[in-house]
């Protein structure tokens, strides 16, 4: 889901890294409303079942002829500018590379690729629909090196795509973008375990003396930004490929390498092999969107960022949104184990390895 980077004004230093729209709540819209939109605004009759989100609202819609949708209802503090950003760029990947297995924009009856919605409580949210990609995610069935290297062209053929693309908010703040690490020292410091503790205030220190004035000398593009494991589906019947990429919410223009990094920390977790799992990943991606040295000599620090992110974060999250924490956290494990199996792993060592799989040697 999009976080903006809003903070709010307030004492407590945790309260004020989360953001202000991470502290709205979400549209009230049920499942027999999500239907009537879109019988009214698409022409479509069928049955709607919610899907989980943290922020917004979102329903899987199967009409009567048996094509699939997911209506959006986004959350009111998100700017509606944000909203446009994720409809433009879809429509711009359709355009450009429409054999992408991402979802497609559905039109209103009216022609519109979104419109406002204005709630019961008096709040406005976005309406957009889009459609659904069939498929598992590849969190409930697993990953085998050949879909992770499936998963890591799919990611490339997405960057190669973007480029070009610019869009009034895509140079939005939000806390999930790697480069704004820095903005998260409230709640490492808030963090309850005294090693975790000291391990991310390290790698923030030399995130923020190494890395940070490294970043703004790359390459920047508009990238999709969490392609976590959650977020990708696969046939269970060709488990080696994916079927789609989902939940373009955390997409920002960044460095393009930050991408990859995002998509690297969510298979850093395998005992002995993640050094391995990450540079295939890696080299897969290079085969399709060559990497640049500068970006592979900080590619180590920036999955480290993210792993850091990702326990930063969704501790702080949970904590605040203790009824919700089941959903907050279910990144959070792995995360924690890509830190204790990846990130202590000699930093000359992971970035010697990451270049060989580049051929950068």
């Amino acid at each position: 889901m999009s976080e903006s980077l809003n903070t709010v004004s307030t004492s407590d230093p945790v309260h004020g890294a989360l953001g202000g729209t991470l502290n709205s709540p979400p549209p009230a819209i049920d499942e027999a409303t999500a239907v009537r939109l879109m019988k009214t605004h698409f022409g479509i009759t069928g049955v709607a079942e919610t899907i989980a989100c943290e922020r917004d609202a979102n329903f899987h819609i199967v009409a009567d002829d048996g094509r699939g949708f997911t209506l959006k209802v986004s959350n009111p503090a998100e700017p509606e500018i944000n909203t446009n950003f994720q409809t433009e760029a879809l429509l711009w990947l359709q355009a450009r590379d429409p054999g992408l297995p991402v979802p497609k924009v559905v039109r209103a009856l009216d022609g519109r690729s979104e419109f406002p919605l204005v709630l019961e409580d008096g709040r406005s949210s976005v309406i957009r629909v889009l459609t659904w990609l069939e498929g598992v995610p590849v969190v409930r069935v697993g990953v085998t090196p050949a879909l992770r290297r499936d998963m890591a062209r799919s990611l490339a053929r997405l960057g190669a795509a973007f480029e070009g693309f610019d869009h009034p908010a895509s140079g939005h703040e939000i806390l999930w973008d790697v480069k704004n690490a820095a903005t998260l020292r409230p709640l490492i410091e808030a963090l309850k375990e005294p090693d975790l503790r000291g391990q991310l205030t390290a790698e923030l220190d030399h995130f923020e003396r190494d890395v940070l004035p490294v970043l703004s000398t790359l390459r920047q593009r508009v990238v999709h930004n969490d392609l976590n494991l959650h977020n990708v589906v696969l046939d269970p019947a060709d488990p080696d490929r994916i079927t789609g990429i989902l939940d373009f919410g955390d997409m920002v223009k960044t460095p393009l390498i930050i991408d990859l990094a995002v998509a690297a920390s969510y298979h850093t977790q395998l005992p002995e092999e993640n050094l391995a799992a990450v540079c295939d990943m890696v080299r897969a991606y290079h085969a399709v969107l060559p990497l640049e040295r500068r970006e592979v000599e900080v590619l180590r620090d920036l999955v480290v960022a993210r792993l850091m992110t990702t326990v930063a974060i969704t501790e702080g999250r949970a904590a605040r949104y203790p009824q919700n924490a089941a959903y907050i956290l279910r990144n959070n494990g792995p995360a924690r184990e890509g830190l204790r199996l990846f990130a202590t792993l000699p930093r000359d060592q992971v970035t010697a390895a990451l270049m060989a799989a580049c051929n950068m040697e």
